[in-house]
């Protein structure tokens, strides 16, 4: 019962997060519309000014670097770290920061792991996937790419599930700084205003959403596999 019980939840999961996904094409969608009405009024120039002044490096930096970690979206700091600080030097300090949250993160999953789990499993309701040895690679690959968990929530999982430590972090950084830098560069188009650079951006994002919909597919696919898996061996 705890294999079906399971699945059921998974499917729950699924479909409520579904909703999710497509709020965040909408909110694409508004991001877009805003840049382009701040474009055409010229007020991207107030507004970089305005980030420049009250966010200094030493503040933004530790924010950008802990407040992740604790379920702040990792989005809002990508679109700024373009603006303040330009493409090259956002992705750089991008690249820089993310394996910082891995191995935070990675820590505190395996020296106190209890506290860490229950807030995920009962008051966010997510599940801790069920990594088989011989499929650890497509199984981490798969959940780092699955749309629904958030940021700070694939940092834990895959150290929560048993993952070992190369695919938790060599994997992470890998997978998470690409599908960052599409975020950077749309921050920093938006400031240069620089419209062929915004659309391709935007572009890149689209496509990116329609893989992490494949990707999900897959997700789902093989949790399905290992849980009859498991059953039929039960059985």
């Amino acid at each position: 019962m705890n294999e079906i019980d399971y699945s059921m939840n998974q499917s729950e999961t699924v479909l409520k997060h579904k909703y999710k996904i497509m709020i965040a094409l909408a909110g694409l969608l508004v991001i877009s519309v805003a840049a382009f009405l701040l474009i055409k009024y010229d007020l991207f120039h107030q507004v970089t000014a305005l980030i420049n002044e009250n966010t200094p490096a030493k503040l933004f930096i530790p924010l950008m670097v802990f407040l992740p970690l604790v379920g702040v979206p990792l989005t809002f700091f990508l679109l700024l770290i373009g603006i303040k600080f330009g493409a090259l030097n956002g992705l750089l300090l991008l690249e820089a920061i993310i394996p910082v949250h891995i191995l935070i993160a990675y820590l505190l999953a395996t020296c106190v792991r209890n506290p860490i789990e229950g807030y995920l499993v009962k008051r966010k309701n997510y599940q801790i996937p069920e990594v088989p040895e011989d499929k650890a690679f497509l199984f981490s690959f798969f959940t780092l790419t699955f749309p629904v968990f958030p940021y700070s929530v694939k940092l834990y999982l895959l150290p929560l599930a048993g993952v070992k430590f190369r695919y938790c972090f060599w994997l992470n950084w890998a997978m998470q700084g690409i599908m960052c830098i599409p975020f950077v560069l749309l921050g920093r188009s938006a400031a240069d205003l620089n419209a062929v650079m915004f659309g391709v951006t935007v572009l890149m994002i689209i496509v990116m959403f329609i893989f992490l919909s494949w990707a999900k597919k897959q997700y789902v696919a093989l949790q399905k596999e290992k849980i009859t898996c498991t059953f039929s061996t039960r059985l």
